[in-house]
Order: C-alpha cells, then sequence, then structure tokens
C-alpha cells in the first residue's frame, strides 16, 4: 500500500512532535503513512484499552462498549482509591491508582501463549497447540475476559462493566477466571504435545 522509497512512519509520541527534525532527516522530504486511529498522540487514548473496546463490541455498538469499558476503569479507580484511602503509609506505596496500568497488567497477564488448531490428518481431526505472536496473544486474552464476562452478565450476577472491572483487577494480581481459564489451554497443549508434529 506504501511505498518504502516514498514513505516513512508516522510519529505518535507527542514529545518527538514536538521536536524540531534535523536537516538530514528524511521526513524532510518524504511522506508520511496515515496513522492508525489507535496510535493517536493524545494523552488520554491507549492502544490496548482501545483494542479491548473493539473487541467488546457487540452488534456494531462501539458507543456502548465504548461507555462498559471506561465505566470499568471508573470502577477500579473508585476501588482503589477506597483501598488507598484506608491504608497505612506503607502499604500506601504499593497501591497502584492508574486504571489504565492495571487493566494492561491485567491484560498482559492474560496472554497465553499457544493455541490449539485442528489438523485434519487421515479423516481424524486433531487439536494441536501452535505458538502464537504477541498481538494474537493480546487479542485471545481480551476475547477470553470478554466471554467470561458475558456468560456472567447473562446469567444475571451483575452489569457488564462491574465483572469486567472485577476480572481486571483479578488478572492484575494473577488471580480470577480468565488466568484459570488460561491455565486450562495451556493443560490441555500440553496434554496434546503428541501431535505438535503435525504442525507442518
Amino acid at each position: 500500500m506504501y511505498d518504502p522509497r516514498v514513505f516513512r512512519e508516522p510519529v505518535s509520541n507527542v514529545q518527538e512532535l514536538r521536536k524540531p527534525l534535523d536537516v538530514d532527516d528524511e521526513r524532510n522530504f518524504l511522506f508520511l503513512k496515515a496513522m492508525k486511529s489507535d496510535a493517536t498522540p493524545v494523552f488520554y487514548r491507549d492502544s490496548v484499552i482501545d483494542k479491548l473496546i473493539r473487541v467488546c463490541t457487540k452488534d456494531g455498538e462501539k458507543e456502548t462498549s465504548r461507555k462498559n469499558v471506561l465505566s470499568a476503569l471508573e470502577i477500579i479507580k473508585r476501588r482503589q482509591y477506597k483501598a488507598w484511602a484506608k491504608a497505612n503509609d506503607e502499604e500506601k506505596k504499593s497501591i497502584e491508582l492508574d486504571p489504565f496500568v492495571i487493566a494492561k497488567k491485567g491484560i498482559k497477564n492474560c496472554h497465553p501463549l499457544m493455541k490449539l488448531q485442528g489438523v485434519t490428518r487421515g479423516g481424524t481431526t486433531y487439536q494441536v497447540p501452535f505458538p502464537i505472536e504477541e498481538p494474537e496473544a493480546e487479542f485471545r486474552a481480551m476475547k477470553m475476559m470478554r466471554d467470561i464476562c458475558r456468560v456472567r452478565a447473562k446469567h444475571g450476577e451483575t452489569h457488564f462493566k462491574d465483572i469486567l472491572a472485577t476480572e481486571l483487577l483479578a488478572a492484575s494480581q494473577n488471580e480470577g477466571s480468565t488466568i484459570t481459564a488460561k491455565q486450562e489451554l495451556h493443560k490441555t497443549c500440553e496434554a496434546n504435545r503428541a501431535y505438535a508434529h503435525y504442525r507442518a
């Protein structure tokens, strides 16, 4: 789509944007690629949270999804601040108040290392474990968390935003249903490692 001889990568860092370009910089006389919507330099947008909003979108209702995710982050902030207010001076240092940091840490902890993929050999389909790259691992972690939250919300336990806030907080401490689902997937991959030679 973009000719590498003519186009260069856009700058999405605010500090980099404020610095003047060097005289020898290629961007003085070449074109820049169009910036992706989730790579915007504004401080109140985050690429991981934007991806989570897209993953949680259902039937094209992106505004509803954004409202749910941002409400979940607000709930996390309120819970953490309550814990911080009750804690003593030593404990306050270890309590993270930024919900974006907590959410990203929770999603990072849920990243699976492997995936199961059906491979047919001789009329039989085997569930073969495959290693996965970082972007796909991030997507699968969000998808697992979303599905767990939807099932629990459908059963009428509470609203989606409350369940998502609870899951993100728990996942940031390596606890919760999504971490359990990831460990179960790894156990299944370990049990099916005899089929690994079917990858090719």
